[in-house]
């Protein structure tokens, strides 16, 4: 691929994805938002957590050592800082440390 054919292709997807991310904006945005637009937009966030900690826990072997239990804490670890603190960052980061350390130093 030349240099040429890249910028393009940058280019392309810079402008498609602005004009995908404009576009309600210039239809929608003097009209109030629908029940279901403000349904989604209030549980998608959660929606999207659920499958991601599925997509996180979907390979781990429960049947052999040690047995899913650096993911258990590392899921339990961040749903307690998220409920004690309500900061995505410091649960994600906590957990992570913390399973890290598990997966490193404990469970070898």
């Amino acid at each position: 691929m030349s240099h040429e054919y890249l910028i393009a292709a940058i280019a392309i997807a810079a402008i498609a994805t602005y004009i995908t991310r404009i576009t309600p904006f210039l239809f929608f945005g003097n009209k109030p938002p629908s029940a279901t637009i403000r349904y989604i937009e209030w549980n998608m966030p959660i929606m999207i957590m659920v499958i991601l900690v599925f997509y996180a826990l979907k390979d781990v072997k429960w049947a052999l050592y040690p047995f899913g239990v650096p993911e258990i804490i590392g899921v339990f670890i961040a749903v307690v800082m998220h409920l004690k603190y309500s900061n995505a960052l410091l649960s994600i980061i906590s957990a992570t440390l913390v399973y890290m350390f598990l997966v490193q130093k404990i469970f070898v």
